[in-house]
């Protein structure tokens, strides 16, 4: 919201100002600063959950950057603290709890960072010594902590299923498929790369990497995409139709979501339409602007009215 009400500053205040009722609402100058000074740090919470609610993309790669990014928010708040005693109590309770939950970034976050090609190893280990530093958190040895993600990862449950016997005869296995894959340069080029795609491509070079990234990017990092399921099963099991079987049920919502899936529009709710009215097409046919929607034409999906 303050991001479209501060761009009318100035209307704002011309219309109170015209208004002797509403004159002892008008804003000073230093209220409108503080207003963009919240708007600048609510910023970086807004676009990372924008980024992590994505329901058809892999985000576990995604969730250290987002940590990175909030973490500079709070460097450079820092000097506005000591400037501005309303946003102070504000960042420093936030910064409490975030640090409740983030102090510690989770080991497999670690290594989904690193089976991202744009950012491998290196960039990784560059990455959580500045996140530490811009929290003022003590930062050890940062690219020992990554060498023992992967190599715990590595070494124990899923990859020790994954490995056969003809990997550990032939000395060949996830030890030397990660000293291969971790010495490439972050492919910097390309920032937006498909992940999956990367690892399918690469699977033939790298055959147990690839099915440790496809199970660790198949995990969601937010809630919204399984909490949308059950919004979805809801609707299906009502008051009218309470005597559905579980086999059915859980097929009616297999089948709906598959559908929904393909159609990238599994973020919308059954029977609303996106609000924009039916249009006619070149041949003269009526297309309903929801099947032509591309979920790239909005960074605000999921704050549409009927997500």
């Amino acid at each position: 919201m303050l991001h479209r009400v501060l761009p009318y500053k100035e209307v704002i205040d011309d219309m109170l100002q015209s208004n002797s009722d509403s004159i002892q609402l008008l804003l000073s100058s230093d209220e409108w600063q503080q207003l963009q000074h919240v708007k600048d740090f609510l910023q970086s919470f807004f676009e990372a959950t924008m980024r992590l609610s994505s329901s058809y993309t892999p985000s576990a790669h995604e969730l250290l950057q987002q940590l990175y990014n909030i973490s500079k928010v709070y460097d450079r708040i820092r000097e506005l603290e000591h400037r501005d005693e309303t946003i102070a109590p504000i960042v420093d309770a936030m910064k409490t709890k975030f640090l409740k939950y983030w102090e510690e970034v989770p080991l497999v976050t670690i290594v989904a960072n690193c089976l991202n090609p744009s950012l491998n190893k290196m960039w990784t280990v560059k990455m959580l010594q500045k996140y530490k530093r811009h929290l003022g958190l003590p930062s050890h040895n940062e690219e020992a902590h990554v060498n023992f993600a992967l190599e715990t990862i590595s070494r124990r449950g899923l990859l020790d299923e994954l490995r056969d016997e003809d990997d550990l005869i032939t000395g060949y296995g996830i030890t030397n498929e990660l000293s291969s894959y971790t010495g490439l340069p972050p492919n910097m080029e390309d920032e937006s790369i498909d992940i999956l795609d990367y690892w399918k491509r690469h699977s033939s070079a790298y055959p147990t990497l690839a099915m440790m990234a496809r199970d660790i990017f198949a995990v969601p990092i937010s809630t919204v995409p399984s909490e949308s399921c059950f919004s979805s099963a809801n609707r299906i099991l009502t008051d009218r139709r309470s005597k559905l079987g579980p086999n059915v049920f859980e097929r009616l919502v297999c089948m709906k979501d598959w559908i929904e899936a393909e159609n990238r529009m599994q973020h919308f709710v059954s029977g609303e339409t996106s609000g924009a009215e039916t249009q006619p097409s070149a041949t003269g046919s009526e297309v309903d602007s929801e099947d032509e929607y591309d979920p790239k034409d909005t960074d605000l999906w999921y704050l549409r009215k009927n997500y």
